[in-house]
């Protein structure tokens, strides 16, 4: 009898160990694909930073010479905005998709949040310069 409750003991220690290397593994998947989205953000708000301040840097060049923007060069700069606007909005949905269904079905307490946050911060210094 105690040799079947040593061998069961054994048995869901494996077992646990098993679960916690699968559950690290699933964190730093999970934590890799929070960081590219992270970083493709990060990406995307330099390069509308840049765009914007070419803009008025570009606005700023012709008031002080009197000039006025091309009607065409007007619609341009107005399809570049809203190009901008596009592509942040679906990058932002899928980040809120992305972390709602990563909260709804892995990391349901705040631990488990706070845990995801550290190993994506940790791979985001590794990917994303």
């Amino acid at each position: 009898m105690k040799r079947l409750i040593g061998v069961g003991v054994m048995l869901g220690s494996l077992l646990m160990l098993g679960c916690q290397k699968n559950n690290q593994a699933q964190l730093e998947n999970d934590a890799q694909l929070m960081a590219q989205l992270e970083c493709q953000a990060r990406q995307l708000k330099e390069e509308r930073f840049k765009v914007a301040n070419d803009i008025r840097f570009m606005e700023d060049s012709l008031t002080k010479n009197k000039l006025r923007l091309s009607p065409k060069k007007i619609a341009e700069i107005d399809s570049v905005k809203e190009s901008y606007t596009i592509r942040t909005g679906e990058l932002a949905d899928k980040i809120t998709k992305t972390m709602d269904s990563l909260f709804a079905t892995t990391y349901r307490s705040q631990e488990e949040r706070g845990q995801l946050d550290e190993a994506t911060e940790k791979v985001l210094q590794k990917i994303c310069q």
